[in-house]
């Protein structure tokens, strides 16, 4: 096998033992799963006013006050005690 490198050289590689000289050996593909969940959240179409309301909250710090921190921490707790 011939890997070639950044530079202009080659590099070679011994065939492994149960391998074949010339054998393509990337034959599997990698492969994800979308939860029926991850796919019912996609669908969810938020209208653009909500959309901005998310986003002004964002750049106005809302999101990182100690009461909505706490709020996260206690989803969070609940969740774990499950």
């Amino acid at each position: 096998m011939e890997i070639k490198g950044v530079t202009n050289g080659s590099f070679f590689v011994k065939p492994t033992k149960n391998q074949k000289v010339g054998e393509n050996t990337t034959k599997k593909r990698d492969t994800i799963e979308i939860s029926t969940e991850a796919r019912d959240l996609a669908k969810v179409d938020l209208d653009k006013q909500k959309i901005e309301e998310i986003r002004n909250k964002i750049n106005s710090g809302f999101y990182k006050s100690d009461e909505v921190l706490s709020k996260v921490a206690d989803k969070i707790l609940s969740e774990i005690k499950k």
